[in-house]
């Protein structure tokens, strides 16, 4: 297939528009002083806002205390310093997370930023896009609570005006909330759903967080993980700096009152088999191709799927379904590695698919460090 360049957003790569912007963004971005300096997670905020008619974009630091939350309508950068255990120096993943919510031009933020941060680090990071509810395992494993894998999706965001990052941090008047914990593929996720009785199921654990009080239900089915995680968000949210909850209620029963009518209500429960967390994508025959880049015209051909059809002095596209792997040869060009999540997005426009895909991009010789890998 191919693609104009002025219809694949790289026409504009390389112009002094272009370069004049990301110097001047390398020059101020204050945030990005001490990035890959010290090992663990950092995490910013995509903040996309308006003032007097005027869009602002820049990113923030992400209050470490809320690690692991994510607002929907919002996209976070995430960069995972680890080291390597027989040279001792330090390895980098770069993550941006994209909410279900998050808008187009949050998106191009978070792209740019995530390239700005891969530049300061010499291009030695791996880089990955994370979509809401179809997370890799991988970026998972960032996020433990108690021994146990564990992220929430709050509602709401910057980008409709929600709060400030300090707001969010310290913010006293917290409405009704409810969420719905389920464990999926060994992993748990903690999403915020409707606060109505028809958002409960009998295959999971729920927290209906009220200020004052906390309560948790299960579901007849819900598992012995579930309900302990669920435990463990009632005592992480009672334990919130500023909080002042009187009372946490456990495993609450038909007949409290109290917490059906915070629901409106009590009316007939789902069953388990309650759809509403999509599922994972499916694992389809891996096929390849070559991206080639000129002057003149973007082109994405397909090719062999084989580890032979890999070439040092080009970039390729290898699609296994859930996942997309971008991978860039020594000798691949400039624009080629800045550029390489854009590639991605044309190749899922060609296609129409790429909502929910993750995206990996590995440079040559980062294949071991690549969780499945599979050339």
């Amino acid at each position: 297939m191919n693609t104009p360049l002025n219809e694949s957003n790289l026409a504009h790569i390389g112009s002094k528009e272009d370069r004049s912007a990301k110097h001047a963004a390398a020059e101020i971005e204050a945030n990005w002083d001490g990035v890959g300096e010290r090992l663990g997670l950092k995490i910013w905020r995509v903040e996309n806002t308006h003032e007097n008619g005027v869009a602002k974009f820049g990113i923030n630091p992400w209050p470490e205390k809320m690690y692991g939350q994510f607002f929907t309508g919002d996209s976070y950068i995430v960069l995972s310093t680890t080291q390597d255990d027989e040279s001792e120096s330090f390895l980098f993943d770069i993550f941006f997370w994209i909410g279900s919510e998050s808008t187009q031009d949050e998106y191009g933020v978070v792209a740019y930023k995530t390239c700005e941060l891969d530049d300061l680090l010499d291009d030695a990071a791996i880089q990955h896009r994370e979509v809401q509810y179809h997370e890799s395992s991988q970026f998972l494993d960032l996020f433990m609570t108690e021994g146990a894998k564990i992220i929430s999706y709050i509602d709401g965001g910057i980008s409709g005006g929600f709060r400030s990052t300090a707001d969010t941090e310290d913010d006293k008047t917290i409405p009704h909330r409810l969420f719905h914990i389920r464990r999926t593929n060994r992993h748990t996720r903690s999403v915020q759903v409707p606060l109505k009785c028809s958002s409960l199921n009998q295959g999971d654990a729920f927290v209906l967080d009220a200020g004052q009080v906390i309560y948790t239900w299960f579901g007849t089915l819900a598992s012995g993980f579930e309900k302990s995680q669920a435990g463990a968000l009632s005592h992480n949210l009672a334990n919130t700096e500023g909080r002042q909850v009187t009372r946490q209620e456990s495993d609450v029963d038909d007949d409290h009152e109290e917490f059906w009518n915070l629901l409106g209500g009590k009316e007939e429960i789902m069953e388990a088999d309650d759809s509403r967390v999509a599922d994972i994508p499916l694992v389809q025959e891996p096929v390849m191709f070559k991206v080639n880049d000129d002057a003149n015209e973007l082109s994405i051909d397909s090719i062999p799927f084989d580890k032979e059809s890999l070439c040092s002095d080009d970039a390729f596209l290898i699609d296994i379904g859930a996942t997309v792997f971008v991978w860039l040869g020594r000798g691949s060009t400039k624009r080629e590695k800045q550029e390489a999540m854009r590639m991605a997005q044309t190749y899922f426009r060609n296609l129409q698919k790429g909502e929910t895909t993750n995206v990996i991009r590995v440079m040559e010789g980062q294949e071991k460090r690549v969780p499945g890998w599979p050339v």
